[in-house]
């Protein structure tokens, strides 16, 4: 299932008087304050579930590379994954590999000719190998990163070879929230990104708890803070 919507329009206001600008948005160190931390994390859960959907905010930063994000630059979300993308994301490999462990088996079972293993074998063989591939999924999951700041979104892949690809909220011109048969059962969803002058799709976030949930904040930040920078 694909829902396509793109960010919806602000509405309009009627005009109101400017008011002054702060001094200084940030705290002394440049970074910002704990009040503006608490107003964006409480932006970013506002209206939603009780069950957290991001990660603690206040561990992002430890999390991230040092001189990913500006020191003015305000964390909103800090997603992964849900850990069932381990198993859905090896279900073709794990397929696959007990029905090689059990044709093994069954050829070991025949008298004509003597197979060189049992069917002992042929089930340890399998379940190292599938063990090797969940092990190999999970450090997937683990090395993958998503990020909505006050500013862009970030999505970090990789095991051995890293990549990183961020877009500023100005620049998003389309979300789709997409669903494959095994995500829709658990009730996961990717979302995708589509930046201006793109054919398609640059980026997306895999397999995610809550995906329309997660859609309508990526696009309430965007109205909110797409115009700013």
């Amino acid at each position: 299932m694909t829902i396509d919507a793109p960010p919806q329009p602000r509405a309009a206001h009627a005009a109101v008087q400017p008011q002054p600008k702060p001094r200084s948005p940030l705290g002394s160190t440049g970074r910002p304050t704990t009040a503006q931390t608490a107003q964006h994390t409480a932006f970013a859960a506002a209206g939603e579930a009780a069950e957290p959907i991001s990660r603690p905010i206040d561990q992002a930063r430890a999390a991230l590379p040092a001189d990913l994000l500006a020191d003015d630059e305000i964390i909103i979300m800090w997603l992964k994954p849900s850990p069932l993308y381990i198993i859905l994301a090896s279900l073709g490999s794990l397929v696959l590999i007990a029905t090689l462990t059990l044709l093994l088996a069954y050829l070991s079972a025949l008298s004509l000719p003597k197979a060189a293993w049992s069917d002992t074998d042929a089930f340890l063989f399998g379940a190292t190998i599938a063990l090797i591939r969940l092990a190999w999924q999970g450090l997937e999951w683990w090395n993958q990163t998503y990020v909505l700041t006050d500013r862009r979104i970030i999505a970090i892949y990789g095991v051995l070879r890293r990549s990183y690809f961020h877009a500023p909220l100005q620049q998003i011109q389309h979300i789709a929230v997409v669903q494959t048969i095994r995500e829709r059962a658990f009730g996961l969803g990717t979302l995708a990104f589509a930046t201006a002058g793109s054919d398609g799709y640059d980026a997306a976030w895999l397999s995610l708890a809550h995906p329309f949930q997660i859609y309508r904040q990526v696009n309430n930040a965007i109205d909110r803070y797409g115009k700013r920078h």
